[in-house]
């Protein structure tokens, strides 16, 4: 039978492989490379050097995709053999069911769905879909159906590392430090950690000898795999992640600092501070209204000295406080003389290009692993219904289409097993997929996907706006899945050789810690109670009364609001409402929100928007070319770039659209000289004196 002349490009490569899988399946005992070549359609007519590539290609693959693979020598079978052969190791290869309690099922709901903007929402929504059905009676009544989130932010990079650490393995980098330092790292993985809103690969780096961890947009290039190297540590077993998590944070909550707030002024310091009454070492106030206030003093890049500085003298530090006084002075001296006179020519001529947007494209793993969940789920005497298939495959209509269709060409190698394809139908609203046997169920879940699952868990378990037993439910789930897939030895998805994949198969792999090699915490300072409030807002359609400290204005203002989402962006938590006093969509972050209460009154329905964005109009606002200094340059991408280029210092030009040069001003505050306005000249102007201003106000005291 030919298939249609319209194609995906990766359906005859999933054709290929599938067969592959079957021919092994008919063979208990395994099958030599030559007749694995002769019968597969794909291999015939390669050179032997084109067809071992392509082979160890589909072998890897199949790994990938959870099906377990092994390499018998000629002396392991009792009859004599001509050599080397490969087989399926069929015991292992199904998933096996975990009888989920209906509260551990709506855990698992609530992970799939908050991890579905992430780079490995495929992982976890592979996990979900094949462990059971997530019927729309698990979702009903959610006290998260108004949370979206937009968090993990995507790195490329991140499906690969979640391999990577899935398996411990050695990988080699360039990377740059915060000093912006170029270096070749060595290192084997142990751990990916999502921390306030920053992904971190921790290992044993063989260059220092040492355990370290880095950010992964430091990473200068792709990771690539290296030997195996035993002598590299392991992961230990007792690692205490808690104080990874505090270490990479750079949690400083303990410490409190106090600091002199013009009247009705830092709302920001006001907003996670307490107002205190002045002692004898804090000094005199700066002026008339001034009022004494005591707040942590959090991170170095997220913390009180940046939110000072982006006050621009609006916020004086306590004499009692004379290191953050030097630290927030120095940071505006040094940006003070950054824009002094015009900026440089060189980096005005400095070409920008649109950053580079990676669409998600469906690989062979993706394909060849979706097409083998059809078959274990539709593989039964009534079938599947289509809407259910659809649910637990988290894929569109067309999407399902053209993936039954490609299965109607899959399954024993057609030249030499002609009739012996897939029969593929839709009866009544579902699906059938006969001539399947050897494959009575879902193939189980690979190490990387129970990762995934296991984090996506743990940032259920973390959130405090669920009810102690919602979360017990889903720590519960967390240890179940770890202890079926992760401490029983899933599937290697990796490049590894079969001597890497027996020894996982064997059991004897080194154990993961406790909650995996992947670890996402839910991290967002924010009062629990006042969540709570907005979502069940959402939920009734109720007004809600806001006292808001505005981000830019600085002001506290009182709105009366419609709220239709609350959507977590990285470490950042926002509600996205119908503001009454200004009479169109706004975004509040929801840890300035001061006090929020119910009116009485219930709203309309209105639209909701495609895409839960927590950022302005790209089209809105002056367009601006900055510097960002490396240590900083993440934060560039919190103002959506048009355009950039990297520096070969590390640092990054970006052309970004700003509200006004008060803002501009604020922003280079925040960060001292780590950012630089470039143009518009006026804009440059604007920042200059801001920031001389704060210094002479600063010096004053």
């Amino acid at each position: 039978m030919a298939p249609p002349a319209s194609r995906r490009a990766g359906d005859e490569a999933a054709e290929r492989i599938i067969s592959l899988l079957w021919l092994l399946l008919s063979a208990p005992h395994g099958l030599e490379r030559d007749r694995i070549r002769r019968q597969v359609v794909g291999y015939e007519g390669l050179s032997d050097a084109a067809f071992e590539k392509l082979f160890q290609r589909d072998r890897r693959v199949l790994r990938a995709v959870g099906v377990p693979l092994e390499t018998l020598e000629a002396d392991s079978f009792e009859e004599e053999a001509q050599g080397v052969r490969h087989r399926v190791v069929r015991d292992a290869m199904l998933l096996r069911d975990l009888d989920l309690t209906v509260d551990e099922r709506r855990a698992l709901v609530r992970a799939r769905r908050l991890w579905g903007d992430s780079p490995l929402r495929a992982d976890v929504v592979r996990a979900v879909g094949l462990l059971f059905a997530p019927t729309p009676d698990l979702a009903a009544d959610d006290e998260l159906a108004g949370y979206h989130a937009l968090t993990p932010r995507a790195d490329p990079r991140l499906e690969a590392l979640t391999q990577a650490v899935a398996e411990e393995a050695v990988l080699r980098f360039p990377y740059r430090d915060a000093r912006g330092r170029e270096s070749r790292r060595t290192v084997r993985a142990w751990f990916l950690t999502l921390v306030r809103g920053r992904w971190y690969l921790t290992g044993w780096d063989a260059d220092r000898e040492a355990e370290r961890s880095f950010r992964l947009t430091r990473m200068e290039g792709e990771p690539r795999r290296v030997e195996r190297a035993a002598s590299l540590p392991g992961r230990p077993a007792d690692h205490d992640h808690a104080d990874l998590v505090a270490r990479l944070a750079g949690q400083a909550d303990a410490e409190r600092v106090r600091v002199w707030l013009a009247p009705g002024r830092g709302q920001g310091v006001r907003a996670v501070g307490e107002r205190v009454d002045p002692r004898a070492e804090d000094g005199a106030a700066p002026g008339d209204g001034w009022e004494l206030w005591e707040a942590p003093a959090g991170t170095h890049e997220d913390g009180l000295a940046a939110e000072v500085g982006g006050l621009l003298g609006r916020a004086v530090p306590s004499a009692a406080e004379p290191d953050l006084a030097r630290r927030v002075a120095d940071a505006l001296a040094t940006a003070a003389r950054a824009h002094a006179g015009p900026a440089a020519p060189a980096l005005l001529e400095v070409p920008l290009a649109p950053p580079v947007r990676r669409r998600a494209r469906d690989s062979s793993e993706d394909l060849v692993g979706r097409l083998l969940d059809i078959v274990g789920l539709a593989n039964r005497a009534d079938g599947v219904d289509r809407a259910e298939l659809r649910a637990r495959l988290g894929v569109t209509e067309d999407r399902l289409d053209a993936d039954l269709e490609t299965l109607r060409y899959c399954g024993m190698p057609e030249r030499d097993f002609p009739g012996f394809q897939f029969e593929v139908d839709e009866e009544g609203g579902r699906v059938h997929v006969r001539r399947a046997a050897d494959l009575a169920g879902p193939v189980r879940l690979t190490r990387p996907e129970g990762h995934s699952l296991v984090a996506a868990l743990q940032t259920v378990a973390d959130l405090p706006v669920l009810d102690d037993a919602d979360r017990a439910a889903a720590r519960s789930a967390q240890r179940r899945i770890a202890e079926a897939v992760l401490d029983a030895g899933g599937a290697a998805a990796s490049a590894a050789d079969d001597e890497a994949l027996a020894e996982a198969e064997a059991g004897t792999a080194p154990t993961p810690a406790p909650g995996g090699a992947v670890a996402a915490h839910w991290d967002v300072a924010v009062d629990p109670e006042t969540v709570r409030t907005l979502l069940a807002a959402i939920a009734e359609r109720r007004v809600l009364r806001l006292d808001y400290r505005s981000v830019h204005a600085d002001v506290l203002s009182e709105r009366d609001v419609e709220p239709l989402a609350v959507v977590q962006d990285g470490a950042r938590l926002y509600l996205r409402a119908w503001c009454r006093s200004a009479g169109e969509d706004r975004v509040f972050r929801v840890d300035r929100i001061g006090a929020a209460a119910a009116t009485g009154e219930a709203f309309a329905p209105r639209a909701r928007p495609a895409r839960w964005r927590v950022h302005p109009d790209e089209a809105a606002g002056t367009p601006a070319v900055l510097r960002w200094a490396h240590r900083v340059r993440d934060a560039a991408a919190g103002y959506r770039p048009e355009a950039q280029a990297d520096l070969p210092d590390g640092d990054r030009l970006t052309r970004v659209r700003l509200t006004d040069a008060d803002v501009a001003a604020a922003l280079v505050g925040r960060h001292g000289g780590a950012v630089e306005v470039l143009s518009p000249a006026a804009m440059r102007a604007h920042v200059k004196d801001a920031l001389d201003r704060a210094v002479d106000a600063l010096a004053a005291r």
